[in-house]
This record gives structure tokens, C-alpha cells and sequence, in this order.
């Protein structure tokens, strides 16, 4: 079950880019630039940076560098060259957490979280590269209390995606439903950022609803619509307790013509489940109208998770932590087998949430582990950039 976070903050691999390729301590300048005149300018900004390796590629390759995970520090953009994915180009590098991506438009004006050199000039690009990127990682980026209600009424919460895919032949299957807020100070903000704050100011139940009408609107667009990818969206306990939650679920499903089977409910909570029978009642309701449902987030240090194998759930989401840790850890790994053995042996899919290098998805497959989600896969996306990466991912050789 969660804690407090919902997305894998680490990279590894972008399609079959990855950033193992790259010498120790080094990360990818990515140039989007038709113009030799600009890649002169970068390479003279560039010279004597032993920390970066500059790389020119097209918009959709870096899109799909930037949505596996490489160690992007600054993407140049010449606007001009964007190929229409300037907007999810600006989505995913402010997405980047823990490795925050510069964003610097090329001979164009500045936009959100991004700075502009207007004209070809080396000493411009490299007073770009020199500004110190963004703390995203800071509390101070935390929303306030009083934005919490302004977000659920403007609004300034989207919908990211994040794949899962199956491990014994990469197919996709479904998207995990990731909420955003675009705050009008901080920038882009993550779930850690501002869940929190809200289920504790008792404002989890909009959230929720507000999400779930996000990804079915974005679900029966174009740029989703022939994905024939499910969705799982999550809950957390009080929601999913609530009387009238499922009715709201029903009635916005039925509204996007999106069947029950295409769901999945994720049990998210912040706090352990008290009353199982409770529980029990509401799964069941749950899963006659046809959803999904499943533990998420399932690792040592969730109280009580044997009673919830039990329970009718779907699949059993394995917890990051557990997952990476299974490499180096006999404990970790210990767990992991005993609990996705048992998790099977009541008819449930099991998923390894955060795989983030090809060595820990051939563990995962080894196991006989079911899904696999996380930065070695993508990071989530916007919903216009879905088809690129879709596209990329399914011509991309196994690891």
C-alpha cells in the first residue's frame, strides 16, 4: 500500500537509449536543432564539460529519450524543430524530480519552466547551461494549504500515465493514472507534493473524482483512444469506502462509454486498514460491477498484508523499494518470492512496481513475476505523448 508517493523517481533507459552507455557521473545534453549553426554554438558552449554528452536527435527521440528515463540535464529546443511535441516536451523535463531537466528554447521566446537564448550565440548557451536547474525535491515546493482548493476548482491538476507492460513479451497492457498539479509558483508538482495535503484537509474524495474524469476524457481521445489500454486508478481507503464512491465511478465511466473491465482500482491509504470486514464489503461490490482491483504498494513494512491476500483483489503491486532491493538484498528477496507466490496462488497478476535497469526486469522475469512498470519501461507521460513512446517501446529490440 502506498506511502505518501505514487511515481519511481530514479532513470535508467529511454527506449533502447540508455544511460549506462554514458561514462560514470555523466549526463545527456539533448540539441533539437536542424540548424548547424546551433550545434556549432552548443559544441563551443559545451567545450571542456566532461560531465556532459551532447546528443542531437529529432523531437520524437528525444521525447522517448526523456520518457525512459535518461539522465537528461538540459534539453535544447529549437521551437521551430519540435514537430508539434514542444508541449509535451516542456511536460516531461518539468516532470524530471530528483534529476531536474533544464529546459532552453533556441531562437524563440521563453516557456513554462523554461529559459530562451533568442539568437545564435555560444556565450548565450552557455550562461543557459550554467544556471543552476530547480529544486523539485525541495518541501518548500510543497503546496500550501490554501492553494488546495483553488487547484480542485481552476483546475490546475492533470493526468499523467505511466505504462505497464507484460514481462514475458513487453506487451503493454494498461496505464496507471498519476495526478499532477500545475502550480502557478512552483511549476509542475508531484503527487508527494500535494496528495498528502489533501486527503489531510479531508479533500481526497474531489481529487479523486476530478482524476478519474481527467482519464476518461483523455482515454476516449485520439491520442488514446486506439491504444486498447486499460486504466487503473487509485483510491485511497476512505474513498473507496465511501457509499456513494463507486456510483460516482459508475456514472463517469458510463458517460465515457469506457467498459468496467478496462478498470482498475488501486487501494491506496495513508493509514492501515482498521476494519477488513469493511473492506471486504466494499471489494465486493467492487468487483461485481466488473472492476479491478488491486494492492498496491505491498511490501515488509505493510501491517497486516496476509488477511488482504485473501481478499477478492485482482493483482498485487509489489513495492519499489522491495523490488530494487531484491538484487542485493537475500531479505527483500525473500519476500518478494513468498509473497508474489502467494499472491498467484489466490488467481491474482502480480506487477513489479520501479524496475529501472534490464538486470532487475530479467530478475523479475526469472521469478515469474507478471508486469512490470517503471522508469526502464517510461516514466509517466502526458497523454499526447502515450502513442510516441507506444510506438517506440514496441519497435525497440528486448533488453
Amino acid at each position: 500500500m502506498p506511502g505518501r508517493t505514487h511515481d519511481s523517481e530514479l532513470t535508467d533507459k529511454a527506449g533502447d537509449t540508455r544511460a549506462g552507455m554514458y561514462p560514470s557521473g555523466q549526463t545527456q545534453l539533448l540539441l533539437v536543432s536542424s540548424d548547424p549553426r546551433w550545434g556549432e554554438a552548443v559544441e563551443s558552449a559545451t567545450s571542456g564539460r566532461s560531465d556532459l554528452a551532447v546528443s542531437a536527435c529529432d523531437a520524437r527521440s528525444a521525447l522517448v529519450r526523456l520518457a525512459g528515463g535518461d539522465h537528461v540535464s538540459h534539453l535544447l529546443v529549437e521551437e521551430r524543430c519540435a514537430g508539434g511535441l514542444l508541449d509535451e516536451l516542456i511536460e516531461l523535463a518539468a516532470a524530471h524530480a530528483d534529476r531536474s531537466t533544464r529546459l532552453v528554447i533556441l531562437g524563440g521566446p521563453p516557456r513554462e519552466d523554461s529559459q530562451a537564448v533568442p539568437e545564435i550565440d555560444a556565450a548565450a548557451v552557455r550562461r543557459a547551461l550554467c544556471r543552476a536547474s530547480p529544486d523539485r525535491t525541495s518541501p518548500a515546493r510543497s503546496v500550501h494549504a490554501t492553494d488546495l482548493h483553488d487547484a480542485l476548482s481552476v483546475p490546475l491538476i492533470g493526468a499523467h500515465y505511466q505504462p505497464i507492460v507484460r514481462l514475458l513479451d513487453r506487451s503493454p497492457v494498461a496505464l496507471e493514472v498519476l495526478a499532477r498539479m500545475r502550480h502557478p509558483a512552483h511549476g509542475t508538482l508531484l503527487p508527494n507534493r500535494f496528495v498528502p495535503q489533501m486527503e489531510d484537509a479531508g479533500l481526497a474524495g474531489p481529487l479523486t473524482r476530478l482524476v478519474c474524469t481527467l482519464a476518461f476524457a483523455d482515454l476516449t481521445a485520439p491520442p488514446l483512444l486506439q491504444s486498447g489500454l486499460g486504466i487503473t486508478l487509485n483510491f485511497p481507503l476512505d474513498v473507496l469506502l465511501c457509499p456513494h464512491a463507486l456510483d460516482t465511478l459508475d456514472a463517469q465511466r458510463e458517460a465515457a462509454g469506457v467498459a468496467a473491465t478496462q478498470v482498475v482500482v488501486e487501494l491506496t491509504e495513508s493509514r492501515p486498514v482498521e476494519n477488513v470486514a469493511e473492506l471486504g464489503r466494499a471489494l465486493e461490490r467492487l468487483r461485481a460491477r466488473g472492476y479491478g482491483a488491486a494492492i498496491d504498494d505491498a511490501g515488509p513494512a505493510v501491517p497486516d498484508l496476509a488477511p488482504l491476500l485473501d481478499m477478492p483483489f485482482t493483482c498485487l503491486k509489489l513495492d519499489k523499494a522491495i523490488i530494487q532491493g531484491s538484487e542485493h538484498s537475500a531479505e527483500a528477496l525473500d519476500f518478494l518470492q513468498r509473497t508474489a507466490a502467494a499472491a498467484q496462488a489466490r488467481g491474482m497478476r502480480v506487477i513489479a512496481e520501479g524496475i529501472e535497469s534490464g538486470t532487475v526486469w530479467d530478475l523479475m522475469l526469472s521469478l515469474g513475476l507478471d508486469e512490470a512498470q517503471g522508469f526502464f519501461v517510461a516514466r509517466p507521460l502526458p497523454a499526447t505523448a502515450v502513442p510516441v513512446w507506444l510506438e517506440a517501446w514496441q519497435g525497440a529490440p528486448p533488453p
